[in-house]
């Protein structure tokens, strides 16, 4: 690279909801410091702001240039601290940035089109890129230019397959993406292989306890719990899981007191249709308070668990057995029908 930072390198501004696609245009203007030979100073959300500008608008002595990432600035759209700069500081010292040295500014939300220090991104003849969450029809363009990409070859429903497991969350994705390319080590994939190979974090009985808990006869659910456990199911795992399912489920009630209804839900948890449906049927079907109780119970049955004062089988069946005692006890609830 010449002295001055080549253009769309020398200033940029990277933003955006969707985090894979984000750090994704992050690594690509890290790969070109790299190709440069030059090393990278790095300004987290906590730093000064009169560092910041005494680094940027210093000419090297010895390097030829000066390559800066700033990682999610308070000032691009965050909460800025009592007492510190604001959005038109930062702006002003970008003002001052040297000619040899290459900024890159980081995101991880929507930057304001109002926002001061975009405005002078844009003066200052730098890029700007902004990086949504792809929308349902953009998810399968992305998912299916990805699977091409890695050279997979996958059966018919396999897409499918990943879209409803994984959700919409494209570093996910991408993640099992990267494990079926392992896996089939350059021949084609069955949809079985597929679905054996991506299953989600979450055993499907696991879904059945907490169907069959808010359903008609809440006491199913111990026994399928007693169950799992005699499958040799990990009493761990299955603590995690529940404690998991019970805080989505406290989010999604939250989500429907705030917005009356559960459109957008799958997008604000970053979960598959299909279990934002399910969890705005649960959500109805119990209160709140009785949730956040079994969601406290949980981490004092894990607790009492390791510190030895409690049988890892027995603390779990205990509880299933208290939470279908709690729900009887309110009488006949609605049953959520399977999704």
């Amino acid at each position: 690279m010449p002295a001055r930072a080549r253009a769309g390198q020398s200033l940029r501004l990277i933003h955006g909801e969707e985090r894979h696609l984000v750090d994704g245009a992050v690594k690509e203007w890290l790969a070109a410091s790299r190709a440069s030979q030059m090393h990278v100073e790095v300004f987290d959300p906590g730093f000064r702001l009169d560092e910041f500008r005494r680094s940027i608008a210093e000419i090297p002595l010895i390097d030829a240039e000066r390559w800066v990432l700033v990682r999610d600035p308070p000032q691009l759209g965050g909460t800025v601290r009592r007492g510190s700069e604001g959005p038109d500081a930062l702006a002003d010292v970008l003002a001052q940035r040297a000619p040899t040295t290459a900024v890159c500014l980081v995101a991880h939300l929507r930057v304001p089109p109002q926002n001061a220090v975009l405005a002078a991104v844009r003066s200052l003849g730098g890029e700007i890129s902004y990086h949504p969450r792809p929308k349902s029809r953009e998810l399968r363009v992305w998912l299916d230019a990805a699977i091409a990409a890695r050279g997979l070859r996958l059966g018919p429903g396999a897409a499918n397959h990943l879209l409803e497991v994984v959700g919409s969350d494209l570093g996910a994705l991408a993640s099992e993406l990267d494990k079926l390319v392992a896996l089939a080590a350059g021949q084609p994939l069955s949809i079985t292989e597929v679905r054996a190979a991506v299953a989600g974090d979450e055993p499907v009985e696991m879904w059945t306890v907490i169907e069959e808990l808010l359903g008609p006869t809440p006491g199913r659910a111990a026994a399928t719990v007693d169950q799992l456990l005699a499958e040799g199911r990990s009493s761990q795992h299955l603590l995690a899981i529940l404690a998991g399912q019970a805080r989505d489920l406290l989010m999604a009630q939250a989500y429907l007191h705030t917005h009356g209804s559960g459109a957008g839900l799958a997008a604000e948890l970053r979960i598959p249709d299909w279990r934002a449906d399910r969890l705005a049927r649960q959500a109805r079907a119990v209160p709140a308070a009785l949730v956040a109780g079994w969601l406290r119970e949980l981490h004092d049955v894990d607790r009492r668990i390791k510190a030895g004062e409690l049988g890892d089988a027995d603390g779990l069946r205990l509880l299933s057995l208290r939470a279908a005692d709690q729900v009887a006890r309110r009488g006949r609830r609605p049953a959520v029908p399977a999704g």
